[in-house]
């Protein structure tokens, strides 16, 4: 069962970390995986240790699928329109029945 007490803000930040690391086990340019490396590296704060990113599990195909069609769904929108991060954090149980690792505040308590 996903952690409901999480802030909407770490729900998508964990949901996007698992798609960040699975983007990171495909062929890239370097720096475009530094890019990568970074954002991961920023989402680290008083309530996401490096410990916690680092036993979040890639995302998988299933999940890969549905994040797809979230962000169709911003195609064409302005930054301040895009509902996509929002959605992640909607259907964070989703996510976390599919990566059972996003329940990493869970685990740590």
């Amino acid at each position: 069962m996903a952690d409901i007490n999480l802030s909407r803000g770490q729900k998508y930040t964990l949901v996007y970390v698992s798609l960040a690391k699975m983007a990171l086990q495909t062929e890239m340019p370097p720096d475009m995986r530094l890019q990568f490396l970074q954002s991961i590296e920023k989402s680290v704060d008083i309530w996401l240790s490096a410990d916690m990113i680092a036993s979040i599990a890639p995302m998988d195909e299933r999940s890969y699928e549905i994040m797809k069609e979230i962000m169709k769904l911003d195609r064409g929108k302005p930054a301040g329109k895009r509902k996509s991060l929002d959605i992640c954090a909607d259907k964070f149980e989703i996510f976390a029945a599919l990566n059972p690792t996003l329940n990493v505040h869970q685990r740590a308590a």
